[in-house]
């Protein structure tokens, strides 16, 4: 397993910490802040795994959360893409999914549509328990097929924060990847 950290220009020391407390892990030290695409695609570029897994600085992995994403991506083949279920720091469930953002998405979303079709219209008003299968995942913890990064390319580095994930979800499903939610996978996001 390969373990990269990037800091993305941060002043507090944790380069440091991170180096003393897991030497075994690969420190990327960036002097600014380059925003979420071009930090993480700095790792993506190194790493070698089959499978690799975005997770935010400002996350908490309940045990056993990354391997419930690998043992899917093992059994779902087509799956380019899986997302964790986030977690408020009380437990409650945080919106861990987005729709393609259109006009015809956040009219739908507002509407009774979303009510009568909630499988066409997945969205954080639902309470998942099994996987499904979803437009696009939130980034703040991800796991990506190689195999797709590889197909569709690396994060858009025209975004700096926000929808690059939901972009890059989009460009696997066009190339023919699917994209789920794991709800049995928690995973805090403060």
């Amino acid at each position: 397993m390969e373990v990269f950290v990037v800091d993305n220009g941060s002043m507090d020391g944790s380069v440091e910490a991170v180096r003393v407390g897991f030497p075994e892990a690969i420190v990327i030290q960036n002097s600014t802040n380059l925003g979420f695409a071009q930090a993480n695609n700095q790792a993506l570029r190194l790493a070698k795994g089959k499978y690799i897994l975005l997770l935010n600085p400002d996350t908490q992995v309940k045990e056993g959360a990354i391997e419930t994403l690998k043992v899917f991506m093992d059994n779902h083949p087509k799956a380019g893409a899986v997302g964790a279920q986030l977690l408020n720091s009380d437990g409650s469930k945080q919106n861990s999914i987005a729709n393609f953002p259109s006009l015809a998405t956040e009219l739908l979303n507002k509407s009774l549509l979303r009510w009568l079709f909630p499988d066409r219209f997945p969205g954080k008003e639902r309470d998942y328990n099994e996987p499904i299968e979803v437009e696009s995942v939130i980034g703040a913890c991800m796991m990506v097929r190689r195999e797709a990064i590889e197909q569709v390319g690396l994060l858009d580095e025209d975004y700096f924060l926000f929808l690059e994930e939901t972009d890059w979800c989009y460009r696997m499903k066009k190339a023919g990847w699917k994209v789920y939610h794991v709800p049995q996978a928690d995973v805090y996001h403060f």
